[in-house]
């Protein structure tokens, strides 16, 4: 009778349960991403696109609500980890297979990195621009088409370096291949240059991992050319495992270096890191279009690239106020000059701006029950 009584008590709090599934969870998510082994549980059945969006629906709303925390948390983890094994060498066996794809309006190719300066068209009077794609995008993705479609408005040609074999796998890994492409890229950089290109023409773009990899080959350039590039753009460099200088991008990197902020303090790097930093709905950035998801994370970085997309079709699109302090930034009440930022940005526009959504807040859609194949980790 006692043991059926003690059988029949309720079941201990959820929480701890909770907590080690939202580790597991980031653990897999920071390991890989749906498709390899380290994710088999969460790509039971689930859709590629959203990782983060469907791990929304799996996890109890107290470990959702904190999934900022946790990334946080996991971050400091990273920054822990010796220096030799996050950045640990400038070379590796995917480098010479890695491509640069070059985008005209007639066509699209393919090239090695080492060789293409000899096979691409771009004549030596015309800009350079190159895009650097983050952790698992793929030339092939929405943010890759999105920026070079927006870039094909205003030049005849766009470069996007392919960074799936170095990018296209667990995010220690990744880190660990910044070196080794940024190596690779300083040297395409170099080959142009030597056909003629002045390193003032060059404008590098890069999301998140692809941001610093865009400021290491800045640094690189000034190192062993004693020269610098002309500009640099980067959208909410990525911040686990970046919080040291001297493995991220910087101001120095390029002549002009302006940073869009959209995830700060959480997938994006929170200070200022260039000569404008622009501040998506300020510190940490709230987006209209992304406050009912579950967990925001990826809508909240992807507001970068899809703003620097937009300013690049429309120059009024990314308009912003400078701000004189920090304090006023936090507070999201700055007032000064309104100032064009994005693509048409001039490069004296030095300091920090804030720009606010001009998209109003819509009502919550109604809660659905998430699909099986989302709901069946819970019943460990």
């Amino acid at each position: 009778m006692r043991r059926a009584r003690k059988a029949a008590r309720a079941p201990p709090s959820s929480a701890p349960a909770a907590a080690v599934l939202a580790v597991l969870t980031l653990a897999a998510v920071l390991a890989g991403r749906p498709g390899t082994a380290a994710t088999a549980a969460l790509d039971h059945g689930v859709p590629e696109p959203d990782t983060l969006a469907a791990l929304g629906g799996i996890l109890p709303p107290i470990v959702a609500e904190n999934f900022d925390e946790l990334v946080k948390a996991a971050s400091a983890t990273c920054e822990a980890l010796p220096r030799q094994l996050l950045f640990p060498r400038t070379t590796a066996p995917q480098l010479p297979l890695t491509e640069v794809v070059q985008y005209t309006r007639r066509a699209r190719r393919s090239h090695r990195v080492l060789s293409a300066h000899r096979t691409l068209r771009a004549p030596p009077g015309e800009r350079v621009v190159l895009y650097v794609p983050g952790w698992w995008n793929t030339p092939a993705d929405a943010s890759s088409q999105a920026i070079v479609k927006a870039l094909m408005t205003r030049h005849r040609s766009v470069l996007l370096l392919d960074t799936r074999l170095s990018f296209c796998r667990g995010y220690i890994s990744a880190v660990s291949s910044i070196n080794p492409l940024s190596q690779l890229l300083y040297s395409f950089v170099k080959n142009l240059h030597k056909k003629g290109h002045p390193m003032s023409s060059i404008h590098l773009i890069g999301f998140s991992l692809g941001a610093h990899v865009a400021g290491m080959t800045g640094k690189l350039v000034k190192k062993k050319l004693n020269a610098t590039i002309g500009q640099i753009t980067a959208l909410d460099p990525a911040r686990p495992c970046f919080a040291r200088a001297e493995h991220r991008l910087e101001r120095g990197d390029a002549e002009f270096v302006q940073v869009i902020h959209s995830s700060a303090g959480v997938l994006g790097i929170e200070e200022p890191l260039g000569h404008a930093d622009v501040y998506v709905n300020g510190v940490p950035g709230k987006h209209p279009e992304c406050e009912h998801k579950a967990i925001s994370l990826e809508c909240d970085h992807a507001q970068a690239w899809k703003l620097f997309a937009a300013s690049a079709v429309n120059e009024k699109v990314l308009m912003g106020r400078q701000c004189a302090t920090w304090s006023e930034l936090l507070q999201n009440k700055c007032s000064g000059n309104e100032t064009q930022l994005g693509y048409a940005c001039r490069p004296d526009a030095h300091g920090m701006f804030l720009y606010k959504s001009r998209l109003k807040s819509k009502p919550a859609p109604a809660p659905q029950k998430p699909s099986r194949a989302l709901r069946w980790p819970l019943a460990w």
